[in-house]
Parts: C-alpha cells; sequence; structure tokens
C-alpha cells in the first residue's frame, strides 16, 4: 500500500482526532476510567495485593471488610480490618481508617495529610514462657519469608507456642492527625487515646516533626492502668505475680534529638497488690504511692522524683525452716552477664529522691527455723527517709514509728547512705512495751526456758564507720518470768533464775547493757553470735561474782558481804561485821527476787577448845556462886580464885598431888630461898581443866547453828515484822569448815 501523504495524514487526525468534539469524548472516556480505577479497582486491587501478600509472607489471615478510595479528594478509607495470627488470636485491627492527602502533594514533590484519623484500633500482645511475643514471632517470619511450606498439605510451618501469660490487649484506641507535612521542620498536631482491656486509659496530646530530626512532644495522661499488664515484665527478675494495682500518671513526654526520652510530670500507683506466684501469699503492696514530680531524662541517665508518699505500704517476710526467706526464694536466678562494658559506653543512673514518707504501714514477720515457730505484725507504721541522692555529702535521715503487735512500739531514727551502706550508718532501734512471751522463739536456743511473762523495752544504737561496728544494746525487761524447759543443744548452763533474781529491783526491773564491737567485712563476723557471745560473757561475770553487783547496790565492800567471821567457840557478831550485814539486808530490798543461804560453819580444831574453856569457866563461876564469893571479873587464871582452881583440878585429878604440881613451878638457886611461879602455876591448872571438858560434836553443831540463826536474825530485823521476808533468808544444815583463824560462814545467794 502507498503511502499515505504527509497533508492527508495531519488532515485525518484533525478530522477523527483534534477537533473538539473528539476531544471531549477522550477526556470522558478518561474521567471514566480514573473514576472506575479509583473508586472501584483501586480498593479491589489494594483489598486483594494486601490479603495474598500477608497470607503468602507471613502466613496469617488478614480481613478487610471495605476500602474506599476518592481519586477526586484523594482520601483513603479501611474499614473493618483485622490481622489475625497463627493461632487465630486477633493481633491488630480498627473499625476505621481514614486519611486525606492533598493534591498539594502531587505539584510539592512531598507528603502533606491535612487530616488522618483511626478509629476504633485493637491491639494484642502476648508474651509466651518461652520469652517470645506475639509480635517478636511476627517480625521474625517476616524477616526469614516466604515461609518455608509442606509440600504434602500445602500448609505454613508455624512457630511452637508454649504457654501464654498475661497478654496486652488495646482497644477503642482513636488517632488524629492534622497538617500533616513530610518537610524540614514541618510539626503537626496529632492525638491519640485507648483503653487497655484488662483496665485503664491513655490519651496523648501533642505535636510531632520528621525532618531534619524526629521530635515529638505533649502531654501524656494515663488513668488507671492495670499493672497486671507488667506483669511478664517483672516476672523476669521476681517469682511474683500482680494481683492490682493501678497506675496513673499525667505529664509531657518527649522524644527528639536533645534526648530520646524525657517526661516531666506526676504519678499514682494505687491499691498494688503483689503475691507469690506459687503460694498464693502476699509479698508487698500498698494503698497509694504517689510522686508530685518526676523528673526522667534517659539520655543524661537521671531520674528526679519528689518525695514518695506511700499510703499504708505492706510487706511480709518469712523465714523457712531451713533459714531461706521468702525474699530470697522469689528472685529469678540470672544468667551470668557478659563482660562489662567501657565505661563511656553504659552507665548507671542517677536517681535523686527528696525524700520516703511512710503511713499506716504494715510489716508482717515469720520465722520458722526457731525451735519455736515465731510470728509478729509491725503496723501503723509512719515517719520518713530524707533526701536519696548519689555523693550527697550528708547522709540520709531516717525516722520512723509503729506499733508492733497489740501493745508495742518501735521507732527507728537513724543516718546512713543507701550507696555505701558500711562506710558510713547510724541507727537506733527503741522498742518499747513488746510482749516478752511473744519472743519465746529466740529465747530459748539460748534459755532453754519458754518466757511465762514480762515486757521489754529495748534501745540499740548501732554504728558503722568504713566497716567498724559499735553496738550498744541496752535492754529493761520487767515482771520477767520464767517458764518450763524446752530443751535445746545451743541452751546455756547459767543459772538463769539466780541470775534474774540478781538483776530484778523491787519494781521488777531488770537492766542489761551488752555492747557488741566488730567488723562486719570480716566474713567471719556475724552479730547474731556475736550479741550472743556478749551477754553470756556478762551473765557469767555475774555468777561468778554475784557479790560484785550486790556491792555496787549500797557502795559496799563485796567482800565484806559475802561472809560473816566469827571467833572461835562463838556466835556473836561483831560490830563491823554488822554494818556488812546491814549493807547486805538493804541490797536484798532491792532486790526481792534474791534469797540468802546460810551455811551453819565450825572448826572442830578451833572451836573444841574454845568451848571447853567456856565450860571451864562456867564451872568455876557455878562453884563460886555456890560458895557465896563474889569475884568481878572470874578468870581461871586469876589469884583471887586461885583455891577455887584447884579444887576443881583436884576433882578432875584426884591421882595427882597439888604437892607435886606446885613443886614444879618452884625453883631455888644455891643459897637463897626458893621462888613459887604463881601465874604459871595458876595457867597450867586452867589448862589442865580446860582439857578435861568434855564437848560433843553435837556442841559444835550446836554452835554452828547458833552462828547461823544470829545471822538470820539480824537480817530478818526486829519486831513483829520482819524487814526482810523469813522465807528468803535459809539457814542450812552444820558443816565443818576449814580453819583460817576466825570461824567464817560464806553467804550463799539463790532465788527465791
Amino acid at each position: 500500500m502507498a503511502p499515505l501523504p504527509t497533508r492527508s495524514v495531519w488532515s485525518w487526525l484533525r478530522e477523527y482526532w483534534l477537533n473538539i468534539r473528539r476531544i471531549r469524548f477522550w477526556v470522558a472516556v478518561v474521567v471514566i476510567m480514573y473514576t472506575l480505577v479509583g473508586f472501584f479497582v483501586l480498593p479491589w486491587i489494594a483489598t486483594g495485593f494486601a490479603v495474598n501478600t500477608v497470607a503468602d509472607d507471613l502466613g496469617r489471615d488478614l480481613r478487610i471488610g471495605a476500602v474506599h478510595t476518592n481519586p477526586y479528594t484523594l482520601t483513603v478509607e479501611v474499614k473493618d480490618l483485622a490481622l489475625e495470627d497463627v493461632d487465630g488470636q486477633e493481633l491488630i485491627g480498627f473499625k476505621r481508617l481514614f486519611v486525606d492527602l492533598a493534591w498539594s502533594s502531587l505539584f510539592k514533590w512531598r507528603m502533606i495529610i491535612p487530616t488522618a484519623r483511626l478509629d476504633g484500633a485493637r491491639v494484642y500482645e502476648e508474651q509466651f514462657e518461652s520469652g517470645e511475643t506475639r509480635f517478636t514471632r511476627l517480625l521474625s517470619d517476616f524477616h526469614r519469608r516466604p515461609l518455608p511450606r509442606n509440600g504434602s498439605e500445602g500448609e505454613i510451618i508455624r512457630a511452637e507456642q508454649s504457654g501464654p501469660t498475661v497478654p496486652l490487649a488495646l482497644e477503642d484506641t482513636d488517632f488524629s492527625l492534622d497538617d500533616f507535612i513530610l518537610a524540614d521542620d514541618a510539626v503537626s498536631p496529632f492525638q491519640i487515646s485507648g483503653r487497655f482491656e484488662l483496665g485503664g486509659k491513655f490519651t496523648f496530646d501533642g505535636k510531632v516533626q520528621l525532618l531534619p530530626m524526629f521530635d515529638l512532644a505533649g502531654t501524656l495522661n494515663v488513668d488507671n492502668l492495670a499493672l497486671v499488664l507488667v506483669e511478664p515484665f517483672v516476672q523476669r527478675f521476681a517469682n511474683v505475680r500482680v494481683d492490682s494495682g493501678s497506675l496513673s500518671a499525667k505529664g509531657e513526654l518527649r522524644s527528639g534529638p536533645d534526648d530520646p526520652l524525657t517526661y516531666t510530670g506526676s504519678a499514682r500507683i494505687n491499691a498494688l497488690d503483689i503475691a507469690e506466684q506459687a503460694g498464693g501469699n502476699d509479698v508487698v503492696g500498698w494503698q497509694a504511692l504517689a510522686i508530685d514530680e518526676i523528673n526522667f531524662r534517659l539520655g543524661e541517665r537521671f531520674l528526679k522524683l519528689s518525695i514518695i508518699r506511700l499510703d499504708q505500704p505492706s510487706a511480709r517476710v518469712f523465714i523457712a525452716e531451713d533459714r531461706c526467706t521468702n525474699l530470697g526464694k522469689l528472685l529469678v536466678d540470672q544468667p551470668s552477664a557478659p563482660d562489662a562494658a567501657p565505661k563511656n559506653e553504659t552507665g548507671l543512673f542517677d536517681i535523686v529522691i527528696d525524700g520516703i514518707r511512710l503511713d499506716g504501714g504494715v510489716l508482717a514477720f515469720t520465722d520458722r527455723s526457731l525451735p519455736l515457730p515465731f510470728a509478729t505484725r509491725v503496723q501503723k507504721l509512719k515517719g520518713g527517709i530524707s533526701r536519696l541522692s548519689p555523693g550527697q555529702e550528708e547522709p540520709a535521715r531516717v525516722d520512723l514509728v509503729g506499733q508492733v503487735a497489740e501493745y508495742g512500739q518501735v521507732r527507728i531514727n537513724g543516718e546512713l547512705n543507701p550507696w555505701s551502706p558500711l562506710t558510713r550508718a547510724r541507727n537506733n532501734l527503741v522498742f518499747d512495751n513488746l510482749d516478752i512471751p511473744e519472743f519465746t522463739p529466740y529465747v530459748v536456743r539460748f534459755a532453754g526456758r519458754r518466757i511465762a511473762a514480762g515486757r521489754a523495752d529495748l534501745d540499740l544504737s548501732y554504728v558503722l564507720d568504713n566497716g567498724r561496728l559499735d553496738a550498744s544494746n541496752h535492754i529493761v525487761l520487767r515482771d520477767l518470768k520464767l517458764g518450763e524447759r524446752f530443751e535445746h543443744p545451743d541452751a546455756t548452763n547459767l543459772p538463769l533464775t539466780l541470775i534474774i533474781a540478781l538483776l530484778k529491783d523491787s519494781d521488777g526491773v531488770i537492766r542489761v547493757d551488752i555492747p557488741v564491737k566488730g567488723d562486719v567485712n570480716d566474713p567471719e563476723f556475724s552479730f547474731g553470735p556475736a550479741i550472743r557471745q556478749a551477754l553470756t560473757d556478762i551473765l557469767q561475770s555475774i555468777v561468778s561474782s554475784p557479790f560484785e553487783l550486790l556491792a555496787n547496790l549500797v557502795n559496799g565492800d563485796p567482800d565484806e558481804l559475802a561472809k560473816v567471821a566469827f571467833t572461835p567457840g562463838s556466835s556473836g557478831i561483831v560490830p563491823p561485821q554488822r554494818e556488812d550485814l546491814d549493807q547486805l539486808r538493804a541490797a536484798l530490798n532491792k532486790r526481792p527476787e534474791l534469797a540468802v543461804e546460810l551455811p551453819a560453819p565450825y572448826v572442830p580444831e578451833a572451836d573444841h577448845p574454845a568451848l571447853q574453856r567456856q565450860q571451864a569457866l562456867a564451872a568455876m563461876v557455878e562453884r563460886l556462886h555456890q560458895a557465896g564469893i563474889d569475884v568481878a571479873n572470874p578468870s581461871l587464871e586469876a589469884a583471887a580464885t586461885s583455891e577455887m582452881l584447884e579444887a576443881m583440878f583436884t576433882d578432875r585429878y584426884p591421882q595427882r598431888e597439888l604437892t607435886d604440881v606446885r613443886e614444879r613451878f618452884t625453883t631455888a638457886a644455891e643459897g637463897e630461898e626458893p621462888e613459887f611461879n604463881a601465874a604459871a602455876y595458876r595457867e597450867y591448872l586452867a589448862n589442865e581443866v580446860t582439857a578435861a571438858q568434855p564437848v560433843t560434836k553435837e556442841e559444835l553443831e550446836a554452835l554452828a547453828r547458833a552462828r547461823a540463826d544470829a545471822v538470820r536474825n539480824f537480817i530478818l530485823g526486829e519486831g513483829d515484822v520482819p524487814v526482810i521476808e523469813p522465807d528468803r533468808v535459809r539457814p542450812l544444815t552444820p558443816i565443818e569448815v576449814e580453819a583460817n583463824g576466825a570461824v567464817v560462814l560464806e553467804i550463799g545467794l539463790a532465788a527465791e
């Protein structure tokens, strides 16, 4: 076919294609096609592409209720979208997504979104026992797409699922974005709000900038967020469950080029209850925790909190039979940490707390590691701790007061450095009016006795200086009474009943000071055994020198209080001994549960001749009286009684002639008159008469009893009402003691 001339071609085009009527036709065709594609074809293609892509690449079902596009207004609307997980659980979904793209985006070659709305969005996240979550599993499937398939059945091979823990479900989430422009320094306002299925809702009203760097800032408001949502994260560190609790917060949140995350605002946690994951017993909780000001800067690794106010906090400490604590058992073993990162890469947070205030706190304490189970409660605990800050020069002050059991009270005050507690600390714990029988489980290990009754006040002061402990323990016990015995291998063998009687004053009060010193950095040092040893040393010193304690009460001499010395053959108490017994009586008045034991001593080699001489003199006095002879001071060796002494000698020794005896004491020098030594003669006769006096053991024991009775009568006092109760002064059976110049009665002590 011959080619058409150029003119003919132009004419043909002008007639059939370029005339005004034909252009209108094609414009109409284009408009119709644009409309059809924009309103009908594009939604269908987009829906199918999205559903098929998710199914092929992720092995999950995507459901879309409807997609609407408007090619003239450049708006897109998606309704009732839902993405399901491999087990059919919905992961994400929403009721309606609406996006408005401005026409200026096409001309300016930048994204401009006048309006974007997301209504009724839903998010469901869940962590499994393996540590994997639904979304991390989704991401792992996305990275390894396309997923391998089973060729025979055509099913996607899906990851094995372990048992779930607490899910995170976000519902009724709404999002709006206005006047969004993808350009440098363009700032767009947006709002987002939502509700958690387990409780709580949030709103965020702010602005966002994407270029040249991401910058987001706005007001975050969280209302009663259920803390059970954080249970999976807490369980990474502790085997606990969050039974209740809600978080509310309001403040300014920002993420930008200066700091990846900052928050300035307040927070409050209400009705928190954390319990053991297995047993279900409560561990810690509170009615309310409030922080009025929070300043958090992630980039600077800085957190500053205003005063933390705790209303009705509670905690439970339990010591099992094997001495393990419930808190220790709750901790999850962490994998060994990798080599420490360089200091310039990581660092600890600087945490500053303006203080902590407690009101209505309760601490439940149980100890089953003791021979007898023990439990008590500290309640109505209030007070606080002052500012806590790393590097602060002054230590934090502690000031707390609470109720122990039903009628006791505890006060805690002092200073501590929480970042280095062993460097410098001073604490004073004062317990008032404790019911001692309640603490029997701790006593029986030392005493081997139960506590029947009594109250205690404890003033415990502890000072730590670079690990050196200097502690003083002032203990006041009132009306203490020991109960029945309780066998324990570690119990002391000290006479506790006597010790209590020695220590208890007339008001029924016992005061003991127990100092303890040591180095807490020494692995051999343990505070409990140190206290036990210090107490044992004190009690042993009391038992070994009980009269030291009594002498201190009356400013007396312990050696003189402990004994009474008698001259041989006598039961009379001389004046110096009376003074000592007066002091002993005064000491007994100050120790009303203490009794004295009076052994009846005698020394045969000293008392026997003394009694003989007393009998000889008594016989002479009787003879003088019968003869009617009056001698002012009768004596065996006196010249005035020599005739009577000779008569007594003749009666005792009739076979011996007095003339022979006189010759033994008569001397005569040559050429001189014989000289008679009358004094030596009378002394000889007196000794012979005395030696002839019979003294039986019964008489020696009677003398011994007379001595004990003399001391007892003096201590009891005179009058109808004894100064000391009679049963507190106990004479004992006669006992033969060693000679020591005088005959000494060693006073013993016993509990009443």
